[in-house]
């Protein structure tokens, strides 16, 4: 195994012998796999996924939903702007 700047090479026998853990490394670190194969290269690399809307964690103190915060102008604000 040969790491260079968050790209892992692993031969192809040793990507079968250690398929799951090296897939699990992948997700928890984000290093890509590299895998030389004939006459190219093969790339495992994790998908970053985004949270969607009923995801997201509610916080305090967050008055506003979104559809008035994209309303909103910079040059129009002042304290009261969104009461």
């Amino acid at each position: 195994m040969m790491m260079t700047e968050d790209i892992v090479t692993v031969k192809p026998s040793e990507l079968r012998r250690n398929l799951f853990a090296l897939l699990d490394r992948c997700l928890e670190t984000g290093e890509e796999l590299s895998v030389p194969r004939k006459n190219g290269i093969i790339r495992i690399a994790a998908e970053q996924r985004r949270l969607t809307v009923r995801e997201l964690t509610e916080r305090p103190g967050v008055l506003i939903d979104g559809d008035t915060l994209d309303r909103f102008s910079p040059s129009a604000w002042s304290p009261d702007a969104f009461s």
